[in-house]
């Protein structure tokens, strides 16, 4: 039993041995934290079919507003425990990309897939997948990935994009991609 005056613990606090599946929270906690401390700036573009691309250099990063799709994408969820499929395939250049895909009939688990690769020395290299939600209201899909390399040697987020299309009963359909680029 907890108290009250006892912290829950976070997702980044809960054990990785303890989740059934990859820690995502944990893992973009952890970045968040790093590029918080690193003080980098992002090259953002955002796409809409309707204009033009608009590119802007943003010197100050709200890390976690930035990344929080990939935050949203938690399948660690007590209800999701069995929801996924897994599976491991070794990539030709020696990295291990695991598959979450969900099984029919889990209609409360709005993650479709997500994808991990990992290379040989365990370091997080590529993080793929898609959200879809669809109600009454609203219908949506989100394709999102971001991806990671050395930099003055931690493993960090170099990239990431997210694109979608939104759709509600009173508007017509926006279709979006945003891109960044972390410097």
């Amino acid at each position: 039993m907890n108290s009250c005056n006892q912290p829950s613990a976070t997702p980044a606090q809960v054990p990785a041995a303890a989740l059934p599946y990859f820690n995502l929270n944990g893992f973009i906690a952890d970045q968040i934290k790093q590029l918080q401390t690193a003080h980098v700036s992002v090259e953002k573009t955002v796409i809409t079919e309707s204009g033009s691309p608009e590119t802007k250099v943003l010197p100050q990063v709200n890390w976690t507003q930035e990344l929080e799709t990939f935050t949203q994408a938690d399948i660690n969820k007590p209800a999701l425990q069995a929801a996924y499929t897994i599976t491991k395939a070794a990539t030709p250049d020696g990295q291990t990309k695991t598959t979450y895909r969900k099984r029919p009939g889990y209609r409360d688990a709005p993650i479709e897939y997500l994808e991990v690769s990992i290379s040989s020395g365990q370091q997080v290299k590529q993080i793929t997948g898609r959200f879809r939600e669809d109600n009454y209201l609203v219908s949506s899909a989100k394709d999102f990935s971001l991806t990671c390399d050395l930099v003055n040697s931690q493993n960090r987020v170099v990239t990431y994009q997210v694109s979608g299309t939104q759709k509600t009963v009173f508007f017509d359909s926006l279709h979006y991609r945003v891109q960044g680029k972390v410097q």
